[in-house]
């Protein structure tokens, strides 16, 4: 069994959550209005096709009355879902807690890790998020509490700079006691909606993957075993169909970060007919690389040195 982990809003829901009159507008509209962000749908289906037997948790700061029209809409795109836990603004508010309003910190780490009870040491995940908020910090954090590599009071300090209120930190630390240590995180996704450098998140170790498109993380799924080829057009049809050179611009950009191989991406494009459009733009594109091919190198995450550069 695998765990898929996802955030709902600018992840796989085309939310606009950058002011004030957009969320309650959002907070109004019905299932069939909601927009995707392209391609997740398809992405997400096709892993749970791929992998029948896998889970798929969904952690979301939505807020709880969205629930029925979430369902609703994940319902409506065909996804089968184990968990979904939204956020309790009310509560927060009635309480004056204002950063857990705005935060996530402190409250995706700890409902992430009260999930992880009663999986055991073989079951890996791989998690999907963005940029909007702190997914990456809190994906790689999560990744790192649970293998050990971080401590619980390294933790509880990265937790005070990304804002979380001390019950936060000691639910966290509750439920990372009633775990045992296992490196069960394979790959982190970030869809890019902010803008933020991709270099930036090498401070954050190499698991965590910035895209700009559902198709470059369906192209390293399919490399992972975890995605058919079927899965690929789907989402190459909803991301940019009838733009190839947007497709194999992305291509490009895959291959010179070191995520894959030329080779492994032209075998993908001509395994297919519905890819052999991409199959001529995506050969100008990475031969116009040169041999100039930046190499992932692995880094211990610096969770303080990510949050602090968010802030300048």
């Amino acid at each position: 069994m695998h765990v898929y982990r996802w955030d709902l809003d600018k992840t796989y829901l085309d939310t606009d959550i950058h002011s004030v009159r957009s969320m309650i507008r959002a907070a109004f509209e019905s299932a069939s209005e909601k927009r995707n962000i392209p391609g997740a749908s398809a992405l997400l289906r096709g892993l749970m096709r791929t992998d029948p037997d896998c889970r798929v948790s969904i952690v979301s700061g939505s807020p709880t009355q969205l629930r029925t029209v979430l369902e609703e809409k994940l319902a409506l795109d065909g996804i089968r879902f184990d968990s979904l836990i939204l956020k309790d603004h009310i509560s927060n508010l009635k309480r004056g807690r204002l950063r857990a309003v705005y935060g996530q910190l402190g409250y995706k780490l700890p409902a992430l890790l009260d999930q992880r009870k009663g999986l055991g040491s073989t079951v890996r995940e791989t998690c999907f998020g963005d940029d909007t908020e702190v997914d990456a910090v809190i994906y790689a954090l999560y990744g790192e509490v649970v293998s050990g590599r971080v401590n619980e009071s390294t933790m509880a300090r990265i937790m005070t700079a990304g804002g979380a209120y001390p019950d936060a930190i000691d639910l966290a630390k509750s439920a990372l006691r009633r775990l045992g240590t296992a490196d069960i995180v394979d790959d982190i996704f970030i869809h890019i909606d902010r803008g933020i450098p991709i270099r930036q998140f090498q401070l954050l170790g190499p698991r965590v993957i910035p895209v700009f498109s559902w198709f470059q993380a369906a192209l390293v799924l399919h490399a992972r075993g975890r995605l058919d080829i079927e899965a690929i057009v789907e989402v190459v049809s909803r991301t940019a169909p009838d733009t190839p050179d947007r497709s194999a611009s992305w291509v490009q950009d895959i291959v010179r970060r070191g995520l894959l191989e030329r080779d492994q991406v032209m075998a993908m494009l001509g395994s297919h007919s519905a890819l052999e459009p991409l199959v001529a733009p995506s050969t100008r594109a990475l031969d116009r690389l040169r041999g100039v091919v930046t190499e992932r190198t692995p880094r211990k995450p610096d969770f303080l040195g990510f949050l602090t550069a968010l802030r300048h």
